[in-house]
């Protein structure tokens, strides 16, 4: 269940950023891909990449969406099948910068992702729900995740 808050910014969301996912000619409408599990707001940069992009991250069932927008438009925007994805948290110093809370994607044709998380509890909540989306799309987890 989506709490009233979110609901609320769910809303705003819907008016601010584009709801079609364009891939070449091809158009999806994001909020047709079934129900989403989980969003919020967060940053993110390409693992080899310095410039890092506040964006929002959408959960659905078998996809993970993500838009980022600047003062151009939008800039970056993703649609990664949860089947392909690897998630793995990175740990106090692993990542780049003064962010802590963070965690890695990966995955075949994926240029790797760092995301960063406002808190500690965002980030459980992520990987929480990343990786049991994940397993029920017939994903693989590593070792360490599973034994958690």
């Amino acid at each position: 269940q989506i709490a009233p808050k979110q609901e609320n910014q769910k809303e705003n969301f819907d008016q601010r950023f584009p709801s079609l996912f364009k891939k070449g000619r091809r158009k999806t409408i994001v909020r047709n891909l079934g129900k989403m599990i989980y969003y919020s707001k967060v940053k993110f940069k390409f693992q080899h990449c310095q410039e890092v992009n506040s964006c929002f991250l959408e959960l659905f069932q078998s996809y993970l969406y993500f838009q980022s927008a600047g003062p151009t438009g939008l800039t970056y925007q993703g649609l990664l099948p949860l089947k392909e994805l690897e998630v793995r948290e990175l740990g106090a110093g692993q990542s780049p910068g003064q962010q802590e809370h963070a965690f890695h994607i990966s995955g075949p044709l994926l240029n790797p992702l760092v995301v960063f998380c406002p808190s500690e509890a965002e980030l459980k909540l992520w990987l929480y729900h990343l990786e049991k989306q994940i397993q029920i799309c017939g994903g693989s987890l590593p070792l360490s995740l599973l034994s958690q």
